[in-house]
């Protein structure tokens, strides 16, 4: 029995001892499998972490690229800033986040940059740089960003972009209208009865002969340059200086009682016996209908003085004398010969400036052979401006340029505007139609009646080239947002671009998509550019552009062609007629037309009925409307992400 039981017993504690086995293995594997996912948390927590310092780092290093490549293009960061950066190429530019910020929660308010932006402090381990490396042989430049988070210890390197950003330089400004008038050409003559230059700014230029006819009643404002010969018309009033300049330069003869005059106080002759390109010489004043140079005789020449710089001159009888209808003060600069043969009413003052003077009689004529001895303050004080406005004129570069401004001939003007005879072409067109910037149409040719063409510039220059004669009537192209960009019409070679008044030009238009109702003014019209909008006028008499500002529109001719607006047309526009000879080309803005802008052409007409009123237009390009917006010459052309 006591065996039977020991047998039992020993059974009994096998048993047990197997269960202690069996939990010590279970215990065992147990451990191993926690080991194990504790293990496999702790790598996956790792590369985790990694993952979000990696997806950090792509994050801030996107972000920053991003806002340098805004600030470049609203130019924060200028073209010249960025060319600078470039010649530094060891230089590394810092991107960092807010020094400081408002936190919740005990964050201290330095904490911005370091905890707030991370990737943006200014700790190496924690930070985003850049560096501005030039491309050779071009103004083209690599941005290169590299952004580094390190928190684990286990990522320690960079996630890096590189940008290429293109440079392209800017469309360069039209060459047209340097001047507010330049017209006519050596050999050419321009009869202008009615034009009234109200702008002191730029010059207006006559090249050839100019007639500026009798009870014209033409004022200019401007300083007004001759390069060949003027007849003067009784009635036609200068409110500036008159350069006679070149060898060329002088003035015909033509019957008694006409002349040149300024009005007082607000200008002087200038004779300038300058070079003018391959010409040089004496300029001879007064000239016969042969171009011969003549006694000047019987004609008014009037203003407050007279300077002459290499000039010859022989007059008589009251011409230039110092009566109410002369001209009193006379300074005899280097390289002139003065002539009087007679005087008889009326004396002059002439001082001697390096000329030589003649006179028959000293009796009615006080010559001085220098400023030292003149004693009256008149005297000197009229030299004294004569002597500095000479100067000035003899070495001002803008003056020569501008007596040097010759009409564009017409294989010059084709070479540059030929290549926009390609186009969209636009339809015959009645009603109202809208076009787009950054486009280019063509006109075939017809007659275009009760339309209105209306082209927003936003989105960037555009063309419309004419290819054949285009008559306008009840017709007008509306320019909007032309701050930056222009509307440009190209005049095919013996193109004619005629707005034609019509008897009902008061009634209204309307447009077909949105009802609503337009007047017929007619002509090209810088929408953005106009005091007022308010067309109730039925001639546009409210129409006046805004003094300073640029037109929107640019009118260019190939050679051969005629620009004709009148009565009751709006024109706002730089016209720029090319041709020379027997390519000559005529610009017709007369009887009231409300024309702001520049023009250039041998051949203008001017009308006889109203005067053609210019204000205060600037130069294409000088930005005199105000300050334009900044705009830069790069672009960012690819995107290359790389960790190293």
């Amino acid at each position: 029995m006591k065996l039977l039981q020991s047998d039992k017993f020993h059974q009994k504690n096998n048993k047990r001892g197997g269960m202690l086995v069996l939990v010590l293995m279970i215990f065992g594997v147990s451990l191993i499998l926690i080991s194990s996912a504790l293990s496999i948390t702790s790598s996956s927590r790792s590369r985790y972490y990694v993952d979000v310092e990696r997806s950090q780092e792509r994050l801030t290093l996107t972000c920053a690229a991003e806002a340098v490549i805004d600030a470049i293009e609203a130019q924060e960061i200028t073209d010249a800033q960025l060319q600078q950066m470039s010649t530094n190429t060891h230089a590394e530019y810092r991107i960092t986040g807010a020094s400081k910020t408002s936190v919740k929660n005990g964050a201290a308010a330095s904490d911005g940059s370091a905890n707030i932006a991370p990737g943006l402090s200014t700790n190496a381990s924690n930070g985003t740089v850049m560096k501005v490396t030039p491309v050779a042989g071009s103004k083209d430049i690599i941005l290169d960003f590299s952004t580094k988070i390190i928190v684990t210890g286990d990522n320690t390197k960079a996630e890096n972009l590189r940008v290429y950003m293109k440079y392209t330089p800017p469309a360069p400004v039209p060459d047209v209208c340097e001047n507010m008038v330049t017209c006519g050409e050596e050999g050419s003559y321009n009869d202008i009865p009615k034009l009234e230059v109200n702008g002191t700014e730029s010059y207006t230029v006559f090249h050839g002969d100019v007639e500026l006819s009798s009870g014209s009643g033409s004022y200019i404002h401007n300083p007004t340059v001759i390069t060949g010969n003027v007849k003067g018309g009784a009635g036609t009033i200068y409110h500036n200086d008159v350069i006679f300049y070149g060898p060329k330069a002088g003035i015909y003869i033509p019957s008694p009682g006409n002349g040149v005059t300024i009005a007082s106080g607000e200008g002087d002759f200038y004779f300038l016996g300058v070079a003018m390109g391959e010409t040089s010489g004496q300029l001879s004043l007064f000239k016969n209908s042969s171009g011969a140079a003549v006694s000047g005789s019987g004609m008014n020449l009037k203003a407050d003085g007279a300077y002459f710089y290499n000039t010859k001159m022989t007059v008589g009888d009251w011409t230039l004398s110092g009566n109410g209808a002369g001209t009193t003060y006379w300074v005899a600069g280097s390289g002139s010969n003065l002539n009087r043969t007679n005087q008889w009413d009326g004396g002059n003052i002439i001082v001697k400036d390096g000329g030589s003077v003649s006179t028959v009689s000293t009796s009615t004529n006080v010559v001085y052979n220098s400023i030292a001895d003149v004693t009256d303050s008149a005297t000197q004080t009229a030299y004294a401006r004569l002597k500095s406005r000479a100067s000035n004129y003899l070495s001002n570069t803008a003056l020569k340029a501008a007596a040097e401004r010759q009409i564009p001939t017409s294989a010059e003007q084709t070479a540059i505007y030929g290549a926009y005879r390609t186009g969209e072409t636009i339809p015959n067109i009645s009603g109202v139609q809208n076009l787009h910037g950054n486009k280019a149409y063509k006109l075939t040719g017809g007659t275009y009646s009760y339309g209105r063409v209306r082209i927003n510039l936003a989105e960037g220059d555009a063309t419309i080239y004419v290819a054949g004669n285009c008559t306008f009537k009840s017709f007008c192209f509306e320019v909007s947002n032309a701050t930056t960009h222009k509307l440009t019409f190209v005049l095919d070679y013996g193109v004619t671009m005629k707005f034609d008044q019509q008897p009902d030009f008061w009634n209204s238009i309307t447009d077909p998509t949105t009802g609503t109702s337009y007047p017929y003014v007619q002509g090209i019209l810088s929408c953005d550019e106009r005091n007022g909008y308010n067309f109730a006028s039925p001639h546009g008499g409210d129409l006046r552009g805004k003094s300073g500002t640029e037109p929107a529109a640019i009118v260019i001719g190939l050679g051969k062609n005629v620009f004709e607006a009148s009565r009751a047309q709006v024109v706002d526009a730089y016209i720029s007629l090319a041709g020379t000879g027997t390519d000559a080309s005529t610009v017709v803005l007369k009887d009231k037309v409300h024309f702001y802008g520049r023009f250039e052409a041998v051949k203008v007409d001017t009308g006889n009925s109203d005067n053609l009123k210019m204000q205060n237009c600037p130069k294409l390009g000088s930005s005199g409307g105000g300050d334009t917006p900044l705009t830069t010459c790069y672009s960012a052309q690819s995107y290359e992400y790389y960790v190293a």
